[in-house]
């Protein structure tokens, strides 16, 4: 069974965990690849970036129980100066950035009453990272090289806007293919390495602040606050036009002598 990992640092932990448990069947791409080998049957598990999968309910079966949520995430952020304070904000990005500038677009309107104009790119220079975003004013305003840059945690505001952990990715399977035993193999692994959290994290880097969000902010359960904060995303999606409807956020269905190992 290959298992396709979203490419991204919040999802890293959950690529080398899965991969010390189904080694070489475990593998990690960018978004539209792990789509497209989901789609070809070349994977049969996905751990795909949140907007994707509900963006596509006819394509994709959303596993319950596991996803990949933060209450902040170091690696979604958007810097900004005087822009912070203007009527509408430029953001650049690259494919890889989508689901981070949507998250912008919302907070920005939302807690700072700035529109964001998103423009994305089919690359970004190689010396920035391809889930980065590019902030740049629309509008001028007087004394704006006075103004410091301030840096948002993407996750963090999200969190202060709704009051929900961001779900950054969830697991799937193509329509009609998330069986028992497939639902039951990556809730269990996830599962295990949520008990073993702190051997975990241990393992995965020595930079102690990597190491404190691997223990306090990174969450692997699709719990009611996930699914709070999915519900929401699919609004918002729906407003910013990503989808020409609000979409409903469905799961695959749990065996039925499924237990309560999971919970906070």
């Amino acid at each position: 069974m290959k298992i396709a990992v979203w490419k991204n640092p919040v999802t890293y932990p959950v690529f080398k965990g899965l991969s010390d448990a189904f080694g070489k069947s475990v593998y990690s791409a960018t978004r539209e690849q792990l789509t497209s080998d989901l789609q070809k049957g070349l994977a049969q598990i996905a751990l795909m970036p949140s907007d994707v999968a509900l963006a596509n309910p006819e394509e994709f079966d959303i596993i319950p129980a596991v996803a990949v949520s933060t209450w902040n995430n170091p690696y979604a952020l958007l810097t900004v100066g005087a822009e912070l304070g203007s009527k509408t904000i430029g953001i650049i990005h690259g494919v890889e950035g989508r689901l981070n500038a949507l998250v912008a677009a919302v907070v920005l309107k939302e807690h700072y009453g700035t529109e964001a104009a998103l423009n994305e790119r089919v690359s970004l220079p190689d010396e920035i990272a391809s889930d980065a975003l590019i902030s740049i004013p629309l509008d001028g305003l007087p004394g704006a090289a006075d103004v410091g840059a301030l840096t948002l945690d993407l996750g963090q505001e999200w969190y202060e806007l709704s009051n929900y952990p961001f779900v950054w990715a969830v697991f799937v399977t193509r329509k009609g293919e998330a069986t028992p035993s497939v639902i039951t193999t990556i809730r269990d692994a996830l599962i295990f390495m949520d008990d073993h959290r702190a051997d975990f994290a241990s393992q995965w880097s020595k930079d102690v602040e990597v190491e404190d969000f691997v223990l306090n902010d990174l969450r692997f359960r699709l719990d009611d606050l996930a699914v709070a904060s999915l519900t929401e995303l699919c609004d918002h999606m729906f407003y910013y036009g990503v989808t020409p409807e609000i979409q409903p956020v469905v799961f695959a269905s749990l065996p039925s002598n499924d237990g309560e190992g999971f919970t906070d």
